[in-house]
């Protein structure tokens, strides 16, 4: 997420709802109509129901080879739901290219998280081979724009700890969608990096050393 562009409109786009003016009627007074309840799932950096997905095409854009200098397809999802301490969380299936790989290797990390309700994003553990492994609840995605370089470090699934941080507040590149305006966090030296839109999620991640591979949205499905 380097060299970025002026943000879009899209995201008003997918949260918009369309409709259209009765003919011969009168204008509907002020009240009178049922109040629209509001969704404070669009307000999320990572919006979170069951079924929810996030598609990804995928490029080398450092000359690295990966893919043999293919694009390739990632997918994160939202597959279910479980208990951590008596803590319901999502279980949110994150797809992580591994850079450099030849062939092509693509490995599924499934993260328990959880929004709070002013919208912070808190990682409580992960689902590895069907149990739950819980870890020291962590904040990766701060509801309200942190520092730059503020640290958001948590553990991964193999008892290390991954240093994460807060690189801006920042355009995307050019997806297929549109560009978007981004929280961005990167991880372990400029090896991972994700950029979540408000109501949206992430919108593009980029892997490897130096960020070889940027992956860019193709296409979303929210509940």
């Amino acid at each position: 997420m380097r060299d970025r562009f002026v943000a879009l409109s899209f995201l008003v786009m997918l949260t918009a709802c369309g409709g259209g003016s009765g003919s011969g009627g009168s204008a509907m007074p002020p009240g009178a109509g049922p109040t629209p309840t509001p969704n404070p799932q669009a307000t999320f950096y990572e919006p979170l129901a069951n079924g929810d997905s996030w598609t990804y095409t995928c490029r080398d854009i450092k000359g690295g080879g990966e893919n043999g200098g293919q694009p390739f397809t990632i997918t994160d999802s939202v597959i279910g739901t479980t208990m951590v301490s008596g803590k319901a969380v999502f279980e949110f299936s994150l797809q992580i290219p591994q850079v450099p790989s030849a062939p092509l290797r693509v490995n599924t990390e499934v993260m328990l998280v959880n929004n709070d309700a002013q919208g912070n994003l808190t990682l409580f553990g992960y689902l590895v081979n069907g149990n739950v492994q819980p870890i020291l609840p962590a904040l990766i995605v701060a509801a309200i724009t942190p520092n730059p370089r503020a640290a958001f470090n948590y553990t991964g699934p193999d008892g290390a700890t991954i240093s994460r941080v807060f690189f801006g507040d920042v355009p995307t590149n050019p997806t297929p969608l549109g560009v978007f305006q981004v929280a961005d966090y990167e991880e372990s030296n400029a090896t991972h990096d994700y950029g979540y839109a408000r109501g949206v999620g992430i919108a593009e991640e980029d892997h490897g050393p130096n960020f070889e591979v940027d992956c860019l949205i193709t296409s979303v499905t929210l509940h």
